[in-house]
């Protein structure tokens, strides 16, 4: 009888696993070490990509950078932080695009969105969870 349960336990345990990875554990967020922010909300972080404002809380410029369209990491972070499917924000940039109003972050490898945060004052980018993060800082985003 105990035999029987475990193929449940362990389909429990792995869609656990899936949840948690695709709520924000498979990513983090990170700056440059001179940014003084430490934390940022949700929506501070979305409005950054989404480019809604430009600035971070403390008034300094900010640059974010995407990963690749079909990053399983851009799709993590899409669903978690902005809200809705990489496929989705896709559309937003394109009606952004078309209107005239702005124009998407750059889409840059990690390693290159790596080196663009290192080496820019405002840089923001989210990297996959297990990315090498020497040399840069990795903030808390909360609710």
């Amino acid at each position: 009888m105990k035999l029987s349960r475990f193929p449940f336990m362990v389909a429990m345990v792995l869609l656990a696993a899936a949840n948690t990875w695709a709520q924000g554990g498979g990513y983090k967020i990170v700056v440059n070490p001179s940014n003084p922010v430490t934390s940022m909300s949700r929506d501070e972080v979305s409005r950054i990509f989404l480019k809604k404002t430009a600035k971070f809380s403390d008034g300094r410029g900010a640059s974010p950078v995407d990963l690749a369209v079909n990053s399983p990491v851009r799709e993590s972070f899409s669903k978690s932080v902005l809200g809705k499917p990489a496929s989705a924000v896709d559309a937003y940039w394109q009606q952004q695009i078309f209107s005239g109003r702005d124009i998407p972050p750059p889409q840059k490898s990690e390693a290159a969105a790596i080196s663009f945060v290192h080496s820019n004052e405002n840089g923001i980018a989210y990297l996959s969870a297990g990315a090498d993060t020497t040399g840069l800082k990795v903030i808390n985003v909360g609710d």
